[in-house]
């Protein structure tokens, strides 16, 4: 049975570099299935979608209230070394 579970990074409240920090230290280790990553400003927003983007993983976002949620599929992530 495929677990569709959705793993969620609440990074809220944090500002750059700090939240991909966070991401990066959230992320080590998860190989597939969906992210959802809180955040609370829109610098964040940019500097997360590009770190995905670079490593082949387009970002859907949403806003909620005052916070941005971006959702991606870590099955297509490729390390950048």
């Amino acid at each position: 049975m495929e677990d569709n579970k959705e793993i969620k990074i609440l990074a809220r409240g944090l500002e750059t570099p700090s939240v991909l920090l966070l991401v990066k230290r959230s992320i080590s280790g998860i190989t597939s299935g969906m992210v959802r990553i809180i955040v609370s400003n829109e610098k964040a927003v940019g500097e997360v979608r590009a770190f995905f983007k670079a490593r082949g993983v387009e970002t859907e976002v949403d806003i909620a209230g005052d916070d941005f949620h971006l959702l991606l599929d870590m099955n297509y992530f490729k390390e950048v070394y």
